[in-house]
């Protein structure tokens, strides 16, 4: 493909410009700010699109490139392509090519060349890119190192499973105990709040029959009391304060919910708060990452190994790969034919040479031949022309007209005479000329004859180092044969280091043995010291004892919960006892009334009945003074609870206390009935049910966290399927593309290694597992290509990207290059031009240049293919 002509209609600064390309070499020069790289961002646009934001227009909204193509085939494809809304093909498909790889290969901007000089390893990674990926941001290399298979990551998926699940059962388990309590503590209040409804209600109406009582009994009685018989008064004093006692006395209520006894059996099973950690600690974890770093290390180490085993010195194995030399015999033939190039060139310049000395002694000879001319004589014989004739007209003047006539004629010989000796001058100076140009030319021939010596001894020079390494790459394949290797500089090197390898091995061994020590010890300290077991054993055994006492930490903190349960329930029990002591002594009060009467009953009812038999029993007489002495009784117990006044303000209190009662019952509507025993346990319940809500696990967390664990595993499970998958895939790739690759590349850095660095670097080779390339000096010294300097890293990386350009493209594939000698010497920038025109005889090369030297070279260079474009500033 061959591109005609490129017009930027609006382009970064250009606006309807149009750049003629020749069919050969095209050098586009000028001075900084000249729209250069402007002109190889839109041919670059023009073909695949896709330009950078930066080369968008300086004026107005229009981004708009055309090109002319020519194609192999005869076909003449015309672009135009409006880079607002690109829709035009990509052209470098024709070529074999996307726009991805033909940015990889055929196009050389500055930012990739500083990339490759700023980076050490930028050479290498570019080509990777280049050739593996097609000019993408990451190599395959890159890709490999980051598919990593999670074994880890599923152990922990798996363990946070477990985990989640753990604690969701938990969670589970208290919320359904939280609900059971928390509804029996709202049956608890319910009941508390209608047994106070109905026993304030009780004593409502109680009030309001004593304060009635009271105020018939003062109406009926006044202050004096009745009269009656002694006996029959102690009698019924008697009785009144069993019943009153009787009548006092609170009913014992039965508890519900755990004893006392069964609340310190409970107290006492609970475990003591753990003694040790309930996480991992820092400091551990950060030795048990050392230690996982280092023996990931030591096994990364293990598998680059030196193999095949041999017993050879690392000397001797050095000696063999350093006489290693599998490019020799091309070399030695390439020396060989230079040598018969030398040799006729020395010929001919020996015949040059000879010829040239031969005409240049023929023209000395030649200049002897011709007499000097005397300049005395001639100046004499001039000036007596002059004075004879002088004198000549003097006599003439005065007369005397012989003797001036004769005067004149002598003055007339010695005039011819003067000038007939000047007339051998110009030809022995035309003869000293043409013999100074022939012993010029002689010394020409000669330099040349000494310059083809030269070359000549230095071309055998060269077949001779050739021959050498031929020699000495035989007896080292023999050597290598003799020792069962092959006979690989590579394996050879590995194989040489192999003590260097496990010396290294042995510090990663140590260093694992130290980790694993350093590890052993906190675990020690912890009070893990199994040796049997392995440290990560050890570790995810001290991570649970860690999950263990954390739980036992958990349930300890309900002791001041169980504590303060301990002591309602105590507190209840004693208030029961109480109220049974209180019934038990009123009972008994009403059992020595009844014996005063002379009655009997064991009962409470029956000494009830006996009681009221006995009342019934007396006279009228007796009846009515018992009631009186009952009634006055009645009134001076009912005073001693205070006077009229007082229970009427204790009936009004009592009933906005009641009101009260009413609307806090009434909140408990809807709960069903319930036994008035549980009104009891209901503050027990509700600290119980306030606790358990402080420290209740989220079930719906929970859930969740259990989803994300089980979600996290299936992740981590299927990455590690798609990671096995892709590297087996990336590998694959990368071989084929390497082993494709890798055998142009040298083949091309042969070629024009030695041309662009002045013989100094004659061969090249890559690696094809890593694409590191390497160069080999004259002497047979072989340097890493990104360890030289800038300009020869510069050029080798410019021979690269020439070779995957023929290597990947279907047709001749143009070439535009910006700035590609930014960093080479004069010598070595001509010397790159040399074999670009070279290469532009068989496809199209743009070249962008600012320097100067590349101006002068292609005015002297360029031919009738080729074209020189010199542009100016554009304006501001």
């Amino acid at each position: 493909m061959r591109i005609e002509s490129v017009t930027a209609h609006a382009f970064g600064p250009l606006h309807d410009r149009t750049l003629p390309l020749a069919p050969g070499l095209t050098v586009v020069s000028g001075v900084n700010e000249s729209a250069k790289s402007s002109w190889h961002a839109a041919i670059r646009a023009a073909l695949c699109g896709e330009p950078s934001s930066r080369h968008r227009p300086w004026h107005g909204e229009s981004w708009r490139v055309a090109a002319m193509l020519s194609l192999e085939s005869g076909e003449v494809v015309a672009v135009d392509r409006d880079l607002n809304d690109d829709s035009a093909p990509d052209v470098s498909r024709r070529l074999g090519l996307d726009r991805t790889s033909f940015a990889a290969t055929a196009c050389v901007d500055q930012a990739q060349l500083l990339t490759v000089l700023d980076s050490a390893d930028g050479l290498r990674d570019h080509l990777r890119r280049a050739a593996a990926t097609a000019g993408t941001d990451g190599t395959v290399e890159q890709a490999l190192r980051r598919l990593t298979v999670p074994v880890e990551a599923v152990q922990d998926a798996r363990n946070r499973l477990r985990e989640a699940e753990t604690g969701l059962a938990a969670a589970r388990r208290e919320h359904a105990r939280y609900l059971e309590l928390s509804a029996q503590a709202r049956s608890a209040s319910a009941a508390r709040a209608r047994l106070a409804v109905r026993e304030h209600a009780a004593f409502l109406d109680e009030l309001s029959s004593h304060m009635t009582r009271l105020n018939s009994l003062q109406e009926r009685f006044g202050d004096s009391p009745p009269s009656g018989l002694a006996e029959q008064e102690a009698l019924a004093r008697l009785v009144n304060r069993a019943l009153a006692a009787w009548r006092a006395a609170p009913t014992p209520r039965a508890l519900t919910g755990s004893s006392a006894a069964s609340l310190e059996a409970e107290l006492e099973a609970l475990p003591g708060l753990p003694v040790g950690e309930t996480a991992l600690d820092d400091d551990l974890r950060v030795v048990a990452s050392a230690h996982a770093t280092a023996s990931a290390v030591a096994a990364a180490h293990r598998e680059r190994r030196p193999s095949p085993p041999t017993s050879a010195e690392p000397s001797v194995l050095r000696g063999l790969a350093t006489r290693l030399d599998p490019s020799c015999g091309a070399r030695l033939t390439t020396a060989s034919i230079d040598v018969d190039h030398a040799r006729q060139v020395q010929d001919e310049a020996a015949v040059n040479a000879a010829r040239s000395q031969v005409e240049a002694d023929v023209a000395a000879a030649r200049v002897q031949e011709i007499p000097v001319p005397n300049p005395l004589l001639r100046n004499a014989l001039l000036a007596l022309s002059c004075l004879t004739t002088l004198v000549g007209l003097l006599l003439f003047l005065t007369g005397r007209h012989p003797a001036a006539a004769g005067v004149l004629v002598a003055a007339l010989v010695a005039g011819v005479g003067g000038a007939l000796s000047r007339d051998n001058g110009p030809e022995r100076e035309a003869a000293v000329t043409f013999a100074a140009e022939r012993a010029a030319a002689a010394n020409r021939a000669r330099g040349v004859l000494f310059t083809a010596d030269r070359a000549l001894a230095e071309a055998e020079g060269q077949r001779a180092v050739a021959a050498e390494a031929c020699r000495a790459h035989d007896e080292a394949v023999a050597g290598c044969a003799a020792l069962g290797i092959p006979a690989d500089r590579e394996t050879l090197w590995r194989l040489a280091n192999r003590a260097a390898w496990e010396a290294e091995h042995a510090d990663l061994l140590c260093e694992v043995a130290r980790t694993e020590k350093a590890v052993r010890v906190e675990l020690a300290a912890r009070g893990k010291t199994d040796p049997s077991m392995s440290v990560a054993d050890l570790l995810v055994d001290y991570e649970t004892d860690c999950k263990v006492r954390a739980r036992q930490a958990s349930m300890a903190a309900g002791r001041p919960r169980l504590v303060q349960a301990l002591a309602d329930r105590r507190l209840a029990e004693a208030t029961v006892a109480e109220a049974a002591a209180a019934h038990t002594q009123a009972l008994d009060l009403l059992r020595e009334a009844v014996t005063a009467i002379g009655r009997t009953g064991d009962r409470p009812e029956d000494l009830l009945r006996a009681i009221a038999e006995w009342q019934r029993g007396w006279d009228r007489v007796l009846r009515e003074a018992e009631d009186e002495r009952n009634a006055w009784a009645e009134l001076q117990t009912l005073l001693a609870n205070g006077t009229l006044d007082d229970l009427e303000a204790t009936l009004s209190a009592a009933k906005t206390r009641h009101a009260t009662l009413l609307e806090a019952a009434a909140r408990y509507a809807a709960c069903p009935p319930v036994a008035p025993s549980l009104a009891a346990s209901a503050d027990s319940l509700a600290a119980t049910v306030a606790e358990l809500a402080r420290c209740l696990p989220s079930v719906p967390d929970a859930e969740e966290a259990v989803e994300t664990a089980t979600a996290v595993l299936a992740e981590v499970t299927a990455e590690v399927e798609a990671v096995d998958l892709a590297s087996r895939y990336l590998t694959a790739a990368r071989e084929k593309v390497h082993s494709t690759i890798t055998p142009a590349l040298e083949d091309t850095l042969r070629t024009w290694l030695p041309t662009i660095t002045e013989g100094r670097y004659v061969d090249a080779a890559v690696d094809p597992s890593s694409l590191t390339v390497r160069v080999c000096t004259a002497s047979d010294t072989w340097h890493q290509a990104s360890r030289l300097s800038l300009g020869t890293a510069e050029q080798v990386y410019l021979l690269l990207r020439v070779a995957l350009a023929q290597h990947l493209s279907t047709e001749p594939c143009p070439l535009l290059l910006d700035d590609v000698t930014v960093q080479a010497d004069d010598v070595r920038t001509r010397a790159v031009l040399d074999l670009l025109l070279q290469l532009s005889a068989d496809r199209q090369i743009v070249v962008f240049a600012q320097d100067a030297v590349v101006a002068e070279w292609a005015r002297e260079r360029l031919g009738e293919r080729d074209a020189l474009h010199e542009l100016t500033q554009v304006a501001a």
